[in-house]
């Protein structure tokens, strides 16, 4: 519903970067929700094991699997406490889902556990909401999706955000209106989102054991990052080697 070509423009993405760091076949997503991005890659023949909390997108995920004729190791889990007791060539967390650990301790907690998944030469890419552009570009007050579905539902759902720049948080605030037939159900969600800056996520990766590699302003190809225009801040890194 937000963006169908989103995961056309990631595949597109990721397919050019694993084939230049010559990334291998084992793949983990800590957040994959719908496992959108992901299909293209099982597809093309890469082991994809799938990681999220919530269940009812790991629901969504399963049923997109099997529509699409293919098998995926996918089951809940929290990207800070990940033990599948083995490693992986590449490593994703897209869409938004790190800036939800808000806290510092939380986000290193994250960062070690994802150190600990992957292999040596191994790849981490890590996709963010960059609200250094958003905050000098507000949309805080908007629609964020108006849609219909085959069966006439109506589904709207509106932002209204602020940012707390002292204590880097994005309030992220949601409305939600499901409307089938005559009946009207209403929903609200708040979460607190951790607002970084490129130089502070630089830090960190360094301090879990990563070497940063490439900066991007989007799952996009050619997608620079400019910190006050890009809608994203995507960082790609690799372990540091330590023996």
């Amino acid at each position: 519903m937000y963006d169908p070509e989103r995961a056309t423009r990631a595949d597109a993405f990721l397919r050019h970067l694993f084939l230049r760091h010559a990334v291998g076949r084992e793949v983990l997503d800590v957040a994959c929700g719908t496992f959108a991005i992901d299909l293209p890659l099982v597809k093309r023949g890469y082991r994809v094991a799938g990681r999220d909390q919530s269940e009812e997108m790991l629901r969504v995920a399963r049923r997109n699997l099997r529509t699409a004729g293919v098998t995926a190791d996918v089951s809940r889990a929290d990207m800070r406490s990940l033990r599948l007791g083995r490693r992986f060539d590449a490593l994703l967390c897209l869409g938004t889902a790190f800036n939800y650990l808000a806290s510092s301790a939380d986000a290193n907690k994250a960062l070690q556990t994802f150190r600990d998944q992957i292999r040596p030469k191994g790849v981490l890419v890590l996709d963010l909401t960059n609200f250094d552009a958003w905050i000098q570009h507000p949309k805080n007050v908007r629609a964020e999706v108006d849609y219909q579905s085959v069966d006439g539902t109506r589904i709207a759902i509106f932002a209204f955000n602020e940012q707390d720049v002292g204590r880097r948080i994005h309030y992220a605030r949601f409305l939600t209106v499901v409307q089938r037939r005559h009946r009207i159900d209403i929903g609200f969600d708040e979460a607190p989102l951790r607002i970084w800056k490129k130089a502070e996520l630089a830090q960190a990766l360094r301090a879990a054991g990563f070497r940063p590699l490439e900066w991007w302003g989007d799952l996009r190809l050619g997608a620079r990052y400019e910190r006050s225009r890009s809608p994203r801040i995507v960082s790609v890194s690799t372990p540091v080697d330590v023996r």
